[in-house]
């Protein structure tokens, strides 16, 4: 199996060197496209402007926006958008540690392995054992592709470390909804 990257787990003065595995392989879905139904061909995408009688807007004239109030937006430049994004560490940075049951897995997402880098593999067990002995995981903070992602480490019975992203509060949606 081939790392997707490299990163290291932080906690106080203590550093350990991983490298980041899927956990999971992706289905081979299968993909569709639309077609015209009289003719075969295959249709494209186009973007129109409702507020100039539905005229075709081209990609150049386009920028992105937030909505804040109904039908009220603010807009971001290209280099805006780039400054707000979270700059990759490589740095999977534990906030503390917590019973594991503690962690509705309702908020778990992607799942990824973590293998010790060359010369890791004694603080890579021991935090591993430490870990699962105690029912301890590990809450976490990891940036990659732009964002910040809240992140579960936890043991493996078999030995080794799981690395979870975790849904956000808001991202998750009530019973009752």
């Amino acid at each position: 199996m081939r790392p997707l990257a490299s990163g290291t787990i932080s906690f106080g003065l203590v550093s350990i060197p991983v490298k980041l595995f899927s956990a999971t392989e992706a289905s081979a879905a299968i993909s569709f496209n639309l077609l015209h139904a009289k003719c075969g061909g295959r249709v494209k995408q186009q973007y129109i402007c409702p507020r100039e009688d539905n005229v075709v807007v081209p990609r150049e004239e386009m920028v992105k926006g937030y909505e804040f109030a109904k039908d009220r937006y603010v807009t971001f430049t290209p280099e805006e958008l780039k400054a707000l994004e979270e700059k990759a560490s490589q740095q999977i940075e534990i906030a503390e540690f917590v019973p594991s049951e503690k962690i509705d897995p309702v908020y778990f997402d992607k799942a990824y392995f973590l293998g010790p880098e060359k010369g890791a593999d004694r603080a890579y067990a021991l935090l591993a054992e430490a870990m699962r002995r105690s029912g301890k995981t590990a809450l976490a903070r990891y940036a990659a592709r732009g964002k910040q992602y809240l992140v579960q480490i936890r043991p493996l019975p078999e030995g080794g470390l799981v690395m979870q992203n975790l849904l956000y509060a808001d991202e998750v949606r009530s019973f009752k909804d």
